[in-house]
């Protein structure tokens, strides 16, 4: 698997924004190593770009479960994570947020870094 993107730090938050054409597997690959170094160098908060990624049709239900799953085993319920997507990949049911939010991430999706960053800025302080 080619590396697309790399994790970019700035104090307690990180910043992931991968790039490219991936299959849908690579791309929970990626955003799952990028999450676990996340933890390992104790951000509190991460920003996950998606809109330059291609490759992959929009993720159906069952697919979306399983990435929140899996991310949580990842994250923890520690660290917020805001997704930022093109409108085509967000899904209108917000089923990989209700995964979230049942696993016990507290998680964004939006189309713009700008409202995710906002998104944690609002969760720090409710926290």
């Amino acid at each position: 698997m080619e590396v697309l993107g790399r994790l970019e730090i700035r104090e307690s938050r990180a910043f992931f924004r991968p790039s490219g054409s991936v299959s849908a597997g690579e791309f929970a690959d990626q955003i799952t190593e990028a999450l676990a170094e996340a933890r390992s160098r104790g951000v509190r908060d991460v920003v996950v770009n998606i809109a330059s990624m291609t490759g992959f049709e929009s993720p159906g239900p069952a697919y979306r479960r399983w990435v929140a799953r899996r991310w949580y085993k990842t994250l923890g319920p520690t660290i917020r994570i805001a997704m930022v997507a093109r409108n085509e990949h967000i899904c209108p049911q917000k089923t990989g947020l209700l995964v979230a939010a049942e696993e016990g991430i507290r998680a964004h999706v939006c189309d713009t870094e700008a409202q995710a960053i906002a998104w944690l800025d609002a969760e720090r302080g409710t926290s």
